[in-house]
């Protein structure tokens, strides 16, 4: 046996102990695999890790943005207060109690900022009593004197909701010329203070429910409510630049936005600026009156006849408006 085993070719002795040179090619090939899996699944993991640190980033950023949400709420709780402190007792706009609408607006009137009569507040609110829908904006807010005896008039009207669509930007009221006087008072005007003011009024009327803010520019807001397939007013009131080519712009575009029989409101008809915007309505509506008071103060209601065809709608503004309808 010995003898036998001295005689043995080595390459069989190899390939008892080692395996053949097949074997050998067999076991280099899965090694090869195993190697190109480990690097496939290695790139995975980075691409995941890649998008892991994406994910956290944008975290942190809406983290970050959130915070800084909460610092502005903060901030205009507090200057509200401040406003509220300083005004005459008790300190707020307390609304009479009772369901009187004529006798809240005569209370609450004389505590808002603008130019709005009681007589024409009344008036408004009469528009907004009798009138069958639902969808009511006003172009135009300052302090809220003519919008807020609206939403009060509809607070009571299920599924009311009034739209202030109003900037609150110096620039923005003066892109037009109107006079130096007036121009130059625009520029001045502390347009920030008036805002708070505006949606402190709002809440201690208990309007926060029915009353939603449009911070933009007459023309952005448009675009954004014809982004709103079939979105249609019921009243709109357009007290906005009284620049002559702003105020006959914004009742050209805001009017096909009108439902059929809708009511739309231009302020000031007796101004010079005003008069190709008030006769371009005359034309195109049917006139449920005009009121002059006196003393420059004069205004307009116009019913549309029928529904015009919306113009193209830009799909970017839908994203837009329904942020700010949330």
């Amino acid at each position: 046996m010995a003898a036998l085993k001295r005689n043995m070719p080595m390459n069989g002795l190899m390939d008892r102990v080692f395996g053949s040179e097949a074997d050998h090619a067999v076991v280099k090939d899965y090694t090869s695999l195993l190697e190109q899996q480990a690097v496939m699944y290695q790139a995975m993991l980075a691409e995941q890790d890649a998008k892991i640190c994406e994910t956290q980033a944008v975290v942190r950023a809406r983290e970050a943005v959130v915070r800084e949400r909460e610092t502005v709420v903060r901030e205009r709780e507090a200057e509200i207060n401040a406003l509220r402190a300083g005004r005459d007792a008790p300190g707020r706009i307390t609304p009479p109690p009772g369901g009187d609408l004529a006798d809240c607006i005569r209370a609450v009137l004389p505590q808002l900022e603008g130019w709005c009569s009681l007589q024409k507040a009344l008036w408004l609110a009469e528009l907004v009593t009798k009138m069958s829908g639902t969808r009511i904006g006003e172009i135009g807010v300052y302090g809220g004197k003519s919008l807020i005896p609206m939403a009060l008039a509809a607070r009571n009207r299920p599924g009311a909701m009034v739209y202030a669509i109003e900037p609150w930007s110096n620039s923005v009221a003066v892109e037009q010329a109107t006079s130096g006087d007036n121009d130059q008072w625009w520029r001045e005007v502390d347009l920030n203070k008036v805002k708070l003011g505006f949606i402190s009024a709002v809440m201690d009327c208990g309007l926060a429910g029915v009353v939603k803010l449009i911070e933009l520019p007459s023309d952005e807001a448009r675009c954004a409510f014809q982004a709103m397939r079939g979105y249609r007013f019921d009243l709109l009131h357009i007290d906005g630049s009284h620049a002559e080519g702003q105020a006959l712009a914004d009742v050209k575009d805001w009017l096909p936005l009108m439902a059929p029989d809708g009511i739309l409101v231009l302020d000031d008809i007796g101004w010079e600026t005003v008069t190709k915007a008030r006769d371009y309505l005359c034309a195109a509506c049917d006139v449920i009156g005009e009121v002059s008071e006196g003393s420059g103060v004069s205004y307009g209601a116009y019913r549309t006849r029928q529904a015009p065809a919306l113009a193209e709608k830009p799909e970017a503004w839908a994203t837009l408006l329904s942020e700010v309808l949330a």
